[in-house]
């Protein structure tokens, strides 16, 4: 019965009875809301917001975590590190990255943001990996710093622990540590001294490849080290990651990071993340984002079928020491016949000819690194021609009719002539076992590949089916080599792509992409 029909009510008992239900009715639903807060009834929830809160469901994403990365100086591949960061981190959590690159090379250049008033404001997180250690002016450091003393978290990285030296220790302070210089390059061990939450999923004794060992001459009673690595050097550990308290923000800071291949190991993506979600406090005991910046299946979904072999789940033991051989950005790390064989497009190495200047004789794109036994992951894709690629392993640079960059070694075959060649000796050694590659393999489209060469045993998986298992009878030609990527000796224009390429030294004795044959 509604109030509007009580007040034409001519029964008097009647009408009695019914407005003392009404009233219990009413008491009734008072008390329930007052009890269960109902979403429902928060105006500052969008209508769809509300009706997944009121149906139990996860959160909806929220805007996405607004990071201000800055970058540029001297004497390291930042245009190579801004692409592989802004990229490994946006797909790891909902993360918008707004790059300032300023200063080429230099050490003196004053980037022009931070001289502009409250110079951070609109973002949640600035990320610092620049190399301007000649800008001695303190106003223009307290510029920088005073953004942060008021509550702006932060992230620093490697050379900036080097920057600013203004004849003070504000940046210092800032930073967490205090760093004079580096030693030589070699790989070291990061230990881990804490179970802080942006540790999770590293190894207790992380293994960094060739780097450079920053020295860390004061740790700030602010700052807490959650590893270190001994230096050859000082004879003594230095931290190499840490957090800091700077006034009312929270910094996290690492040295790790000289070399664009150390940037793009999934390991190190997966730290510079929870450390850059850890700073704006958005990140959980667990080491993951909280529900709102967390990346929702389908959109991991999209960001795997784009780089299929950095999303790969590796063994536990392998994503700590998986590197990336391709920056996706510039060749740096390879050599070969580049000009006019070889360049980088879209995040994709790029092997090409036309028919005036067909290679004569096949031409390989090579590591500069050599590798023994490892898990190597890729995606290669035949363009244009009908003629075989493949990827060399297990030899050496080898000068044949001129052209110096060709290959003597063992080479996987794909994605026509599938099998095995050893190059300038034995030739063919192994076919299209049962057909299995050529059933499994794309002709002109993207196939995605796993070799596994432990021992003198070769293993393939192509699209996730095995195709390929064959041990060398000569094991004493089975020597570390680099890696080789073939465009082959043709008379005809021809295309080829690769992407991905991310390699794990001494892997786990299995595969890891094949699936069950029906």
């Amino acid at each position: 019965m509604s109030l509007f029909s009580l007040v034409f009510c001519r029964r008097p008992i009647s009408c009695f009875s019914q407005i003392v239900s009404v009233a219990l009715t009413a008491v009734s639903i008072a008390i329930c809301s007052i009890a269960s807060a109902a979403p429902a009834e928060r105006s500052d929830l969008p209508a769809a917001a509300t009706e997944n809160a009121l149906a139990g469901d996860k959160p909806l994403p929220g805007k996405p975590l607004e990071v201000l990365y800055i970058t540029g100086g001297c004497c390291h591949d930042y245009d190579g590190q801004k692409a592989v960061i802004a990229k490994g981190l946006e797909s790891r959590a909902r993360i918008k990255m707004t790059v300032i690159h300023e200063g080429g090379a230099s050490l003196d250049h004053k980037v022009s943001i931070y001289s502009k008033p409250d110079w951070s404001k609109g973002y949640d997180v600035v990320f610092h990996n620049e190399c301007f250690s000649h800008v001695k002016d303190p106003e223009f450091l307290k510029g920088i710093v005073s953004e942060h003393e008021k509550g702006t978290p932060a992230v620093l990285m490697h050379c900036a622990m080097h920057c600013y030296r203004a004849g003070n220790d504000d940046w210092f302070q800032f930073c967490g540590v205090t760093s004079p210089g580096h030693g030589a390059h070699y790989p070291y061990t990061a230990n881990l001294i804490s179970d802080h939450p942006v540790l999770r999923g590293l190894p207790k004794n992380w293994e960094i490849p060739n780097e450079e060992l920053y020295f860390i001459h004061k740790v700030w009673p602010t700052a807490t080290p959650l590893a270190e690595a001994m230096s050859r050097e000082k004879k003594a550990p230095q931290a190499v990651i840490w957090t800091n308290q700077y006034g009312k923000a929270k910094v996290f800071g690492t040295t790790i990071g000289h070399y664009t291949e150390t940037v793009a190991m999934p390991a190190f993506l997966d730290l510079m993340t929870r450390g850059t979600l850890w700073a704006a406090g958005k990140l959980q005991d667990d080491g993951t984002a909280v529900p709102e910046l967390a990346i929702a299946p389908e959109e991991a979904a999209a960001t795997a079928t784009s780089d299929w072999a950095s999303n790969v789940k590796l063994p536990a033991d392998e994503q700590p020491k998986a590197v990336k051989l391709f920056n996706g950005h510039n060749l740096d790390g390879w050599e070969g016949h580049v000009d006019p064989y070889w360049s980088t497009e879209n995040a994709e190495i790029v092997g090409r000819n036309d028919a005036a200047n067909a290679p004569k004789v096949s031409t390989y794109l090579l590591t500069k690194k050599t590798y023994r036994n490892f898990r190597l992951l890729l995606e290669g894709k035949l363009v244009a021609s009908e003629m075989h690629s493949g990827v060399a392993i297990w030899g050496k640079k080898f000068d044949k009719d001129g052209e110096a960059s060709s290959y003597q070694g063992h080479l996987v075959m794909f994605p026509s002539g599938w099998g095995l060649y050893d190059l300038y000796r034995r030739d063919g050694i192994s076919g299209d076992q049962g057909g299995r590659a050529k059933a499994a393999g794309r002709q002109h489209d993207w196939n995605q590949l796993e070799i596994l060469s432990i021992g003198s045993r070769i293993r393939l998986v192509a699209n996730g089916k095995e195709v390929l298992d064959w041990t060398d009878p000569k094991p004493e030609l089975c020597e570390s080599g680099p890696i080789g990527l073939q465009l082959h000796s043709n008379q005809v224009p021809q295309e080829v792509r690769f992407r991905g390429l991310v390699i794990v030294e001494d892997p786990v004795d299995a595969l890891i992409t094949a699936t069950p044959t029906p």
